[in-house]
């Protein structure tokens, strides 16, 4: 069940690159650095920005540590990934998949071009929202659920899991009992068996 988890979400984190990096190429290839195109007036525009900081245009020109922070959020999802379940743990695993994903997806940019492709402009409530990516909604998505999973949902999850581990033991104890009850009436019915057979000698 574990490595079809792990397939299942090796799946996944490869789809997200794909549509991340796609999206990113089509804006690149269709759009010069600046060029903007509304399409919702006074609250959606597709805007071509490279980013070379973070989010807000923090830590910009920083691209070494941004790439080495990347990498320590990318390896310690991938460490964390060996726990991967979605019949048990469906949000903890949806969670690591959309960071895992997300992280990849800017990391990638970074590697390449020194810089992030931000394309989704938003002005929500007269705010113009900094530019993102699809690859930003997957990491901010992913750490939200992951924190929600191991705020309100850990224990619980862990709290059945420990149920259904002690009724499996309590099954596995009640067969057991009843195997050797079955056992000793065997052996029993099988020195009367005897015993009748002896008298009957005699």
């Amino acid at each position: 069940m574990k490595k079809k988890d792990m397939i299942i979400g090796g799946i996944i984190i490869a789809l997200t690159i794909i549509f991340d990096q796609l999206i990113k190429i089509i804006v690149r290839a269709k759009m010069e650095v600046g060029k903007s195109i509304t399409l919702i007036n006074h609250f959606f525009s597709i805007t071509h920005v490279e980013n070379t900081g973070a989010a807000w245009g923090g830590f910009s020109g920083y691209t070494i540590v941004l790439i080495l922070i990347s990498l320590a959020i990318l390896g310690y999802f991938i460490y964390l990934y060996k726990d991967i379940d979605f019949k048990n743990k469906i949000v903890f695993s949806i969670s690591l998949v959309l960071v895992i994903g997300g992280t990849i997806g800017n990391l990638i940019d970074r590697l390449i071009f020194r810089s992030v492709t931000d394309f989704l402009d938003f002005i929500i409530f007269g705010y113009d929202f900094p530019v993102f990516n699809i690859a930003d909604i997957f990491l901010v998505c992913g750490f939200a659920i992951f924190i929600i999973d191991m705020i309100f949902l850990d224990k619980e999850v862990a709290k059945e899991i420990k149920q259904e581990e002690n009724k499996e033991i309590v099954e596995e104890k009640v067969e057991e009992i009843i195997n050797e009850n079955e056992s000793a009436n065997i052996d029993e019915s099988n020195e009367l068996i005897k015993e009748d057979l002896d008298e009957g000698k005699n």
